[in-house]
């Protein structure tokens, strides 16, 4: 078994950046003339390559080499700063790291990284290697994440598990080959590959995402809701059929946004696990849309029958399933985000919510921002969802802060709209700080910092 197995050699255009297009052959070629240079180097089945490339073409081709020889890819999120990357190398220190010009010199910011074997993904190699076989446990991507701890933890999937959790998402997601996609999320980006569809990748950045001129040819985007404002802000969009929308809270206002004739779904998953639900917006009853606007929460719809969930005592999401990974690597991680349960294995998502009478599956917020005191529970969604209606606020949040605070970005009087939450506290900031991933989470870390300085207080 190899996840290559998926990737089907044809004339079709597979990726587009730039304005520049390279078919599935050309795609396959380049990884396999790549896989011999790793080879070529000493790099064999199960070593580790961090892959130090933006999201790019060249950032599958060195996916494709790496998997054909039978090594792995490591990611780690270097947004989240260089004690966070030292950090993870001192974990899992790669044989060898795959740069392109510019990430080669940028490599020497973090001193983990100078003292390893660099290789360039620009780099030609006259022979292509043959595709090796591998076991369905064979780790096919290891990415370091922190969760709510802070601390890298890595999350390990085989070729097996994506395989899998590919069939999965077939179900839930139109991967039609005449669709042209706008690919933001990478794993997503690999089920597209698989399904032989075109995708439109970001142009080429190092510090954030930029925008493709070509956007009017798409015809279906999966982004974070953040992405998916910034394109209809700059395009028509005039052929676009279905939007996916992931990665981040997917509050009411934006989808109100978005042109009838687009079919909306809203998908809530992890890294852990994808997809865990996902409701088309246009089925939501006004009863719904009421609930929500009345801070009763987000609704992320139907449980995907392939995996089991329960609410956890403290209202938190625990599932388990196929498509859930069971452990982190060296157990890192799994005291904190794993349950044993007999021969079942549940994963904490750090999500609260609550499944309705319909078996639909609401959120809540993180279960570390809620707020239990004298007047009760109160989560994050159900004060952001009553901003988000009223005054369309999407930079708003809720903190425990010695007394029940609101953080708005906006200055509008939202005091009276939530009394109803015995709200005690409201600050103005110029700016909430997001997640530089999807731009589109709230960094609580660096909230605290903006709320202790006098300058970042209006």
């Amino acid at each position: 078994m190899n996840i290559l197995e998926l990737l089907k050699p044809s004339d079709k255009i597979a990726l587009v950046q730039n304005n520049k297009g390279i078919s599935y052959d050309q795609l396959l070629d380049k990884g396999l003339r790549f896989g011999s240079l790793l080879y070529s180097h000493g790099i064999k089945s199960g070593d580790h390559v961090l892959i130090f490339t933006p999201l790019s073409i060249q950032l599958y081709i060195s996916m494709i080499g790496t998997w054909a020889i039978g090594a792995i890819p490591i990611f780690i999120d270097f947004s989240r700063g260089s004690k966070f990357v030292n950090d993870s190398i001192n974990i899992l220190t790669p044989n060898v790291i795959v740069c392109d010009t510019v990430t080669a010199l940028v490599r020497y910011k973090y001193a983990n990284m100078r003292k390893i074997k660099m290789l360039k993904v620009t780099k030609t190699f006259s022979s292509r290697v043959d595709i090796k076989n591998t076991e369905s446990s064979h780790p096919a991507i290891m990415t370091f994440t922190s969760g709510t701890t802070g601390q890298p933890k890595v999350a390990v999937r085989t070729h097996g598990f994506l395989i899998n959790q590919y069939q999965v998402l077939k179900k839930h997601i139109d991967f039609c080959e005449s669709h042209i996609d706008f690919g933001t999320l990478p794993v997503f980006t690999l089920a597209n590959l698989a399904a032989g569809m075109t995708t439109i990748l970001p142009n080429n950045s190092y510090n954030k995402l930029k925008l493709p001129s070509n956007l009017s040819s798409i015809t279906r985007a999966i982004c974070s809701p953040a992405i998916f404002e910034a394109m209809s802000k700059k395009s028509e969009l005039p052929n676009l059929q279905q939007v996916y929308l992931g990665g981040a809270p997917v509050y009411p206002s934006l989808l109100k946004k978005i042109r009838d004739d687009i079919e909306i779904h809203i998908v809530y998953g992890s890294t852990e696990a994808e997809p865990i639900a996902s409701i088309k917006w246009n089925t939501l009853s006004q009863e719904d849309k009421e609930k929500m606007a009345n801070g009763e929460g987000l609704l992320a719809g139907e449980i995907v029958p392939d995996i089991e969930l329960k609410i956890a005592q403290n209202s938190e999401i625990i599932v388990c399933g196929d498509t859930v990974l069971k452990r982190y690597y060296k157990g890192l991680g799994d005291r904190e985000n794993k349950i044993i349960d007999g021969d079942k294995i549940w994963h904490r998502t750090g999500d609260a919510g609550f499944i309705d009478s319909q078996g639909r599956l609401w959120l809540l917020g993180r279960v570390s921002q809620a707020i239990s005191d004298k007047h009760g529970m109160l989560y994050p969604f159900s004060v952001e969802c009553v901003l988000d209606t009223h005054f369309g606020i999407r930079g708003a949040t809720l903190l425990h802060n010695g007394k029940r605070t609101v953080v708005v970005d906006k200055d509008v009087n939202v005091r009276e709209i939530l009394s109803q939450f015995k709200i005690e506290d409201i600050k103005k900031v110029k700016k909430l700080p997001m997640d530089k991933r999807h731009n589109a989470k709230i960094d609580y870390a660096a909230l605290k910092n903006i709320l202790i300085s006098p300058k970042g207080i209006k």
